[in-house]
Parts: C-alpha cells; structure tokens; sequence
C-alpha cells in the first residue's frame, strides 16, 4: 500500500503522520486553557483534603514527597497565609458609606479587628486573582459588599474573639470549618 506525502500530494489527504500531529496540536491547544482554568481548583481540593506538615524551608512533606507551600495550604501555626502589609484599620472603606445594614456591620468588624483579619485566608479566592493579601484587604475595597465569604469570614472571626479566642490559628479553623470547600 502506497501513503500520501504532502511532498506527492500537497492538495489531497493529509499523510498518517500530519493526521496524527494535528490531532496532537488540537488536544494540546484545547487542554491548556482547561489546565488554567480547572488546575488552580483541582490543586486547592487536593492540597486542602490532605493533612499536611510544613517544615522550616516552607515546604509541605506529603509522605515522602515535598511539595512547596502555597497560599491557602495549612501552615503549622493553623494559617493559610504569610500575614503581610498593613495590620490596622487605616485603609478600610468607612461603614457609613453603605446602605446595607449586614454590610455596614461587616465593613465595622474590620474597623474592629483588622491584626486579625490581616492573618486570615478568605475563601473567596480573592488571592488567587491577585488581588487581596488576606481578608482585611477584602474591606479595603469594595470587595465585600457583595461577598458572603468575606463578610463571613469577618463575623466569624469577631464573634471568636468576643468570646476570648486570640489564637489567629484556631479562627481560621473556625472559618475553614464553614467556608472551606467540602470533600
């Protein structure tokens, strides 16, 4: 059986091999938008469902492999973050300047709180767009108006520290128990 080359038959049906190189190039240019798109996800389910241990070199010892820490994995002092930038109320968008009564108490936790907020992981996948350090930041802007994760993330955190937790640690436990995601 005699096969096309392009060299012998540049117009007719393409060789075996271009077939199979084209079908390669198609699967290849569909596979790495869907990476980019479902691998940050796929990555937080795993990372997040799995007990982890960080060491000093923050690296994650994952039975025998390492894995570098990111943000959102659990670190060993229980937070999902490194806590950076400003740890005050300072640049928090004022209370007053929102009609809503659940978003105005939000926005007035973070007035509140802020070192707290500052060193919590916000569930909202903020950080994953690069945008936002830590929830405090959420409150920086207007991120939270219209946010249930965010404004969430604050009320838990001040209705632990009104009954005397101060263990940043245990207030992202509290908040991983409600917001994080399941499985």
């Amino acid at each position: 059986m005699k096969r096309d080359t392009p060299e012998k038959n540049p117009w007719g049906k393409p060789s075996r091999k271009a077939r199979l190189h084209l079908l390669f190039l198609s699967a290849l240019v569909l596979a790495i938008p869907a990476a980019m798109v479902w691998g940050p996800s796929l990555m937080r389910h795993e990372t997040t469902s799995v007990a982890m241990v960080a060491g000093p070199s923050s690296q994650v010892r994952q039975g025998t492999a390492a894995v570098p820490w990111h943000i959102g994995m659990l670190r060993p002092d229980g937070l999902r973050i490194i806590p950076s930038g400003r740890s005050d109320a300072s640049h928090v968008l004022s209370p007053n300047k929102f009609v809503a009564k659940d978003v105005r108490h939000a926005y007035w936790v973070a007035t509140q709180i802020p070192a707290v907020l500052n060193k919590l992981y916000c569930w909202c996948g903020c950080e994953n767009r690069g945008v936002h350090r830590s929830n405090l930041q959420c409150f920086e802007d207007e991120m939270a108006v219209t946010c249930a994760v965010c404004q969430g993330t604050a009320e838990i955190a001040y209705q632990m520290t009104q009954d005397g937790v101060q263990d940043a640690g245990k207030i992202q436990a509290g908040v991983d128990a409600k917001w994080a995601p399941r499985g």
